[in-house]
Order: structure tokens, then sequence, then C-alpha cells
């Protein structure tokens, strides 16, 4: 049967280009894209396609290996700094977990974390109450050497320096104090604020130790 000639022409092409791509996959066939978004076919890449991505077939025309394309600075830049936020998240998690393993193994039951505040609080507290009564001395003393000082300007006489000295001293020193006591009183609210936190975690650890047991006498 004479076939006509227009589907004889199409047949005698199909063949050819199978031929072209059986043996180009017999010698290494390697599939790109280029810029208009055209598929191509060689046995080897072009220079400006080798940072593309670029897929290796095999002789039946199946992908067996891809090469992705090179990442832009941009796409490289967002990796980086996803994976920083990914290593500070995990080290973070492993901070709780060591303080959770700390709070765990140092009380027994919320009535030790509020001992222990309570018992660092009031060691805070003597320490003010001694720093106040220094303060209260040096201001003592600041009056009688003020004193002592404006007594010899009224008589016309000249302050010797060394009082100039005690006075400047004792003001510092009770600067200082004040100085002090602040940072102890900021020092209170830190530790009460921390023991808080401390309660309310282990509250939160006890409830989860908790619902882990009901689970495992569920099974």
């Amino acid at each position: 049967m004479k076939l006509p000639a227009s589907l004889t022409a199409t047949l005698l092409l199909a063949t050819t280009l199978g031929a072209g791509l059986s043996g180009a996959a017999q010698a290494g066939l390697y599939k790109w894209t280029d810029e208009q978004g055209n598929v191509h076919y060689g046995d080897r890449i072009p220079p400006q396609y080798a940072e593309k991505e670029q897929r290796r077939l095999n002789e039946q025309g199946i992908t067996v290996e891809v090469k992705e394309r090179a990442k832009t600075p941009e796409e490289l830049a967002e990796e980086q700094r996803l994976a920083k936020i990914e290593a500070e998240q995990a080290e973070l998690r492993r901070q709780q977990r060591e303080r959770d393993r700390i709070l765990l193994d140092t009380f027994s039951n919320e009535d030790e974390i509020i001992m222990t505040r309570d018992g660092k609080v009031s060691a805070i507290d003597a320490i003010i109450r001694v720093t106040q009564g220094r303060i209260e001395n040096l201001r003592g003393r600041l009056a009688e050497l003020t004193t002592r000082a404006a007594n010899l300007e009224r008589s016309g006489k000249a302050v010797p320096a060394n009082l100039h000295e005690d006075i400047r001293s004792a003001r510092q020193q009770i600067t200082n104090n004040e100085s002090y006591i602040i940072q102890k009183e900021q020092e209170q609210q830190d530790t009460r604020a921390k023991y808080e936190a401390d309660i309310q975690r282990f509250r939160e650890l006890m409830r989860l130790r908790e619902e882990e047991r009901q689970k495992a006498e569920a099974r």
C-alpha cells in the first residue's frame, strides 16, 4: 500500500529526529533552557549556560542527573540569613532545655522556689539598710565639716585645703552610696522577676510532666 506523500515525509522526519536523539544520548545528552525559555539538547553545555540548570539524559531520554543553576548573590545572602536565624533559634532552645533541667534539679516544689526568692530579697534588704545607715553617718559628718568651714569664713579665716577635701570626699561618698542603693533596689526587682518567671515555668513543666504520665498510663 502506497502512503500519501505528506505522511511519508512526516514519518521520515520523526525517524531522523529520533535517531539523532538516540545517538546523542549514547554520547552523553544534556538538556538546558536558554533565556527565551527554549529547550536545547546537545552532547555538551555551551559555556554561557554552564551556570544555569542542566539535565543529563540516558539513552531512553530519561533524566539521570540534574545540576541546579548557580544561585544569585541575593539568594546566597538570604540562605545565610535564614541559616543564622535557625542557628540562633536552636541555641535558644538548647539554653531553655538547660535552664529547665537546672530548675527541676534544684527545686522539687513551688514553695522551695518562693522560699529561695524571699531569702535573696531579704538579704538585699539588709544590705540596703546598712547602706542607708552609712549615708546617715556621712551626712552628719558632712554637716559638721560644712559648719566648721562656715565658722572659719565668718571669722575671716581661710578654710584649710584638707577641710575642703574632707567636704568633697563626704559628698562623693554619699553620692556613691545612694547609687549603690539604687543598684541594689534594681537587683531586688530583677530577683523578683526572675523567680516569678521560674515559678511560672516550673508550673508549666509540672503540667507537661503530668500530661506525659497520663498518656503513658493510657497506653
